[in-house]
């Protein structure tokens, strides 16, 4: 009998607005799976080298106001004079900002801020309920707004009236910012950093696409999400660079960039002038998640795990498919191993394949339909809330073969869409190593949204302005 390796896959999602809750107030699904793979065949399990989890983020939030990475401390910042916005990001993303915002209004009303507001970068995205909203921000800090005065906005992009004309991008985006940011002297964003398929989150991006206009958006979408240099770790690639750069015409100061762990928790923080500080940041996540490719040929075959921070639809969890897609050779095939198991927001209930469903007019993956992707792309008929997700991952099914494993109340609509699915690894396992022959290599990625190859790492220059656009 040959040996075999028995390997672990996270199997979790986690409602990221109840985040640091307690396990039976934050847990939606939490799980793993396990499978027998023989010794021969497998490639590697990587896994992150992750730094300690921070103890207590209010106080490190307190102390990185005021140590910043690069620029001026936060208290220098502001005064009694200083019109200040604090941008935070939305119900989607698991930045604690109900643990962090308690820090930042401490040195507000230490510092005599008279004329401040809190702005949700939601983008295109829904606004957040006012539930929601309590979760994000915390009870505590909301009735503290309110005692100072301290207005709190959502991202309006289809109102042209909210909004107020900055310029073009040295790409050709025209910049229109959300009027309470571009009115203030101060603008501090709030946020998680890591590196993703799209070069980076965090930073910059809380202004662009958090708080600008639809056209800003559909422009820097459209035009860069399908570019060979937009990709994971990819900071000066075109989509990522336009983002920085727009930030900094629309005057962003600081950023307070957390890295949250696997377990949702916040294991580094800093705060600095834009974007040096994010750019920091981003180097702290990648030494922790990016890893070496294993010798020899790529694998055939790559088993992804997801674990809790805002996995429950695969809309978001699926962003790893495109990090697999760095390490598994073409024709190879990606097991996604991801309950998905749906989120209640302020709209209703979404299940777990919520949106995916608008790429199935063009199943079967091949590159024909891809071609009419582009076309339809060029011709608008998309909208950039929901593209730059799901037309990425067409792609590399195009190239890859992808196995859903989830929860059986997803099978239905996964078929219906024309994934190939199913609730059993062991199953996806099988018939992979029957597509692939005996000899097939296999790579185990148990956290696939944040493990990418660290030579596709593209930083900008140290301490440039700007991310460069060259990659």
């Amino acid at each position: 009998m040959a040996d075999t390796q028995t390997v672990t896959i996270p199997y979790e999602s986690l409602d990221p607005l109840t985040i640091g809750a307690s396990d039976d107030e934050s847990k939606i699904y939490r799980d793993q799976l396990e499978l027998e793979i023989p010794t021969s065949n497998l490639a590697g399990v990587v896994t992150p080298n992750e730094p300690a989890a921070l103890s207590n983020v209010t106080e490190a939030a307190r102390e990185m106001l005021e140590n910043p990475h690069s620029g001026p401390r936060f208290s220098e910042l502001i005064g009694p004079g200083k019109s200040v916005a604090i941008i935070i990001d939305n119900q989607f993303r698991p930045t604690p900002a109900a643990k962090i915002l308690p820090a930042v209004l401490d040195a507000i009303e230490a510092g005599g801020v008279t004329d401040a507001r809190v702005i949700c970068a939601n983008a295109k995205v829904f606004h957040m309920s006012e539930s929601e909203i309590e979760q994000k921000i915390g009870a505590d800090s909301l009735a503290r707004m309110e005692r100072l005065g301290i207005s709190f906005h959502q991202n309006e992009p289809s109102d042209p009236e909210r909004y107020v004309f900055i310029g073009m991008s040295s790409r050709g985006t025209p910049v229109w910012l959300h009027k309470e940011v571009a009115k203030c002297d101060v603008s501090l964003s709030i946020g998680q950093t890591q590196s993703n398929h799209w070069g980076a989150g965090g930073g910059g991006k809380l202004i662009m696409p958090g708080v600008v206009a639809d056209e800003t958006i559909d422009f820097n979408h459209a035009a860069f999400t399908f570019s060979p240099k937009t990709h994971y770790g990819a900071m000066s690639g075109p989509l990522r660079a336009d983002i920085d750069e727009i930030a900094t015409m629309c005057g962003l100061t600081a950023t307070l960039n957390s890295v949250l762990d696997t377990h949702g928790r916040v294991c580094f923080m800093n705060f600095g002038r834009h974007p040096d500080a994010h750019i920091a940041a981003i180097r702290v996540f990648n030494d922790s998640y990016a890893f070496e490719r294993p010798a020899g040929e790529r694998p055939d075959i790559a088993i992804c795990g997801v674990f809790a921070p805002t996995d429950h639809l695969f809309f978001h969890t699926g962003w790893g498919c495109m990090s697999a897609d760095m390490v598994v050779k073409d024709g190879g095939t990606i097991i996604y191993c991801s309950p998905s198991p749906g989120v209640q927001t302020g709209l209703g209930f979404f299940p777990g394949l919520a949106l995916m469903d608008t790429m199935k007019p063009y199943m079967p993956p091949s590159p024909e339909n891809m071609e009419q992707i582009h076309r339809d792309n060029l011709a608008r008929k998309f909208t950039q809330l929901t593209f730059p997700i799901w037309a990425p991952i067409y792609e590399v099914m195009t190239r890859k073969h992808l196995t859903l494993v989830t929860l059986e109340e997803n099978l239905e609509m996964a078929r219906d869409i024309g994934i190939d699915v199913t609730v059993s690894v062991s199953e996806a396992f099988d018939q992979a190593m029957a597509r692939h022959g005996a000899g097939a290599k296999v790579l185990v990625l148990p956290f696939a949204r944040y493990q990418f190859p660290s030579d596709a790492i593209r930083m900008p220059v140290e301490q440039e302005p700007l991310a460069d656009a060259a990659d």
